[in-house]
């Protein structure tokens, strides 16, 4: 046991003050505070004006609106340090900033007062929520008091507390297990920590009014930090609605002015094309690496380029080329972006692997059972143990590396996607259905029924959303969990043509997507129209590819044997070279 610890603060006089520390003759203040009153009227004491300057004044009356505005712009310059100048707010509107008790509550648990604060809080508790909000306040009280007198080394006092005040409550049992134990501690360090407790002087007084507050009605005792709470709110919508925000966090309160609403510019959008790359026959294909710092592009004549990305200059480099047999219909990275998992787009009977690691591509293996497969989708596994490969004809291969080959015999799939607990794999197949597959189990379910053909499929990092392009009907956005349809997106041409799609963006709020009017079109998430049409392209655009790290940028592969590389403009209004434009619709 521990006898020298620090000592909390006594002070026996609980001083006149606003939120932390008001007087206890209230009848001198004549403090209202009741939300039921429809005005508020400037106090008079006996018959006297309270002004300083012995003028008579006229009454002010205050809306109950304008008087909780008051009351949080009260406390915020109070904790701002503003005293005085709340006294003279609290004067002139004639309403104190909270009730009476609660002021004095406060105070006493600011000063280490047990004895006030739990007469207080006797008084208070007519105003607590429920019988459970009242017992939780009380033990909440009685547990600090318990902690600081064990801080200041008075074991005895503590364990009359523990044994006459706090067990006899019967409440949250699985702590009364606990806090004999501290008895046996040896310094007041070794009580925070067991306690995980920051100490009387660490805050924790204010944690406990905190606490508090949450079972006593806004009227009796203002929320903390009331006003920059607000204002944060605030500031979450305006860039929820900001069309163009790009950003992973709302911006800090100390970054922005209040001033002015928040909104993004669509210079510091990926709108225009800084760079194009161009191929010897139609893109058919275009992945970003898990890193993104490498980009895979496909075409029809079998060539696959590997480009390696300067995110600062927003600028694409060659870095191999790699020649497929066949056209290339789809192409999927390694979680660990060493290898490339390619397949055709048809009368393609394999899958080939490409490890992309040394100077030259070297190929590592092929995904294939008969010379009669038709393979058009494949996929990694989260883990990257497996590859799933499959097509039309009715395969559905699970591939370990050089092991083994599952086979899920007799469905017909457009496109496959993985799920990150490594044993779900989707599958949208030719009965216009997105299935989910766990091979090991042997078990499959349906997550949607659909009235068209899948040819695309997208979804969201926290796998709750999917983006569907569906045959001649454009794209749907479906929630995973029910299968339920929640958008559909209007604008892109999707007709006699293969149109990949893709979400983007720091939390994924964007949808991208190629179109047969050779545009590329870009919504926001939860909105059915585009926020952007780009033009730049001369054919149609058939794969689009967000930077999954790197924010500011996607990329669209075009029949135009192109691809554009998309990002902000470096300095708004300069740089009119490139041959692209972007309309807001």
């Amino acid at each position: 046991m521990f006898t020298n610890g620090s000592s909390a603060s006594s002070n026996n006089n609980i001083t006149g003050s606003v939120v932390g520390d008001q007087s206890n003759n209230t009848t001198n203040e004549n403090i209202l505070a009741s939300n039921n009153l429809n005005t508020v009227k400037l106090a008079h004491q006996n018959g006297h004006n309270t002004s300083t300057n012995g003028n008579s004044s006229s009454s002010v009356i205050i809306p109950p609106h304008q008087l909780d505005t008051i009351r949080v712009i009260g406390q915020h310059l109070y904790e701002l340090g503003f005293r005085k100048t709340v006294d003279q707010l609290i004067t002139e509107a004639g309403s104190g900033l909270e009730h009476p008790l609660s002021l004095q509550l406060r105070a006493a648990i600011l000063a280490g007062l047990w004895d006030k604060a739990m007469s207080t809080f006797n008084e208070l508790c007519s105003m607590a929520t429920n019988d459970d909000g009242k017992k939780e306040m009380k033990y909440l009280i009685l547990e600090q008091k318990y902690l600081e007198l064990l801080e200041k080394g008075d074991q005895m006092k503590a364990l009359v507390c523990l044994q006459s005040e706090i067990t006899p409550l019967q409440h949250c049992t699985s702590r009364l297990h606990i806090l004999p134990s501290y008895l046996m501690l040896n310094s007041p360090d070794e009580l925070r920590t067991e306690a995980s407790w920051s100490g009387s002087e660490g805050g924790s007084r204010q944690q406990l009014i905190n606490k508090i507050q949450a079972f006593l009605p806004t009227s009796v005792m203002l929320p903390p930090n009331r006003l920059e709470i607000l204002l944060k709110q605030a500031l979450t919508y305006q860039t929820e609605k900001c069309v163009f925000h790009n950003h992973s966090t709302t911006p800090s309160l100390a970054n922005i002015s209040l001033l002015e609403d928040h909104s993004c510019g669509r210079e510091s959008f990926p709108a225009e094309t800084k760079q194009i790359l161009e191929h010897q026959d139609e893109v058919l294909d275009c992945k970003w690496s898990h890193s993104g710092l490498f980009l895979a592009t496909g075409a029809g004549d079998g060539s696959l380029y590997i480009w390696r990305y300067n995110p600062q200059r927003h600028q694409l480099v060659e870095d191999k080329l790699v020649s497929i047999q066949y056209a290339v219909g789809q192409i999927a990275w390694s979680p660990d972006d060493t290898m490339i998992a390619v397949c055709g787009v048809e009368k393609c009977p394999e899958v080939v692997i490409w490890d992309i690691t040394g100077a030259e591509a070297e190929m590592k293996c092929k995904i294939s059972k008969s010379p009669e497969d038709l393979l058009t989708c494949c996929i990694w596994s989260p883990d990257g143990r497996y590859v799933y490969a499959g097509g039309l004809l009715g395969q559905f291969y699970r591939y370990e590396l050089n092991v083994t080959m599952t086979n899920w015999e007799g469905v017909r799939l457009q496109a496959v996607l993985a799920l990150r607990d490594n044993m779900t794999v989707l599958a949208a197949d030719s009965h216009k259905r997105v299935r989910a597959y766990k091979f090991d189990d042997n078990i499959d379910e349906t997550i949607c029924d659909l009235e068209h053909q899948v040819v695309h499929m997208a979804i969201t990092k926290d796998e709750k959303y999917l983006l569907l392009t569906l045959a001649r009907q454009g794209m749907i956005l479906v929630e995973l969990e029910t299968g339920t349809t929640v958008e559909k997106y209007h604008g892109t041409i999707q007709a006699d043509y293969q149109i990949n799609s893709s979400f983007g963006g720091a939390n994924d709020e964007f949808v991208v997507s190629g179109s047969e009017d050779n545009m590329v079109y870009v919504y926001r998430r939860e909105c059915s129209t585009p926020i952007l049409k780009l033009a730049g392209h001369a054919r149609i655009v058939s794969c689009v590819s967000w930077n999954p790290v790197f924010h500011d940028c996607f990329v669209s592969g075009s029949d135009d044997r192109t691809v554009r590389l998309w990002a902000p403009s470096a300095v708004p209004g300069r740089d009119g070279s490139e041959s692209s434009s972007s309309s807001a619709v």
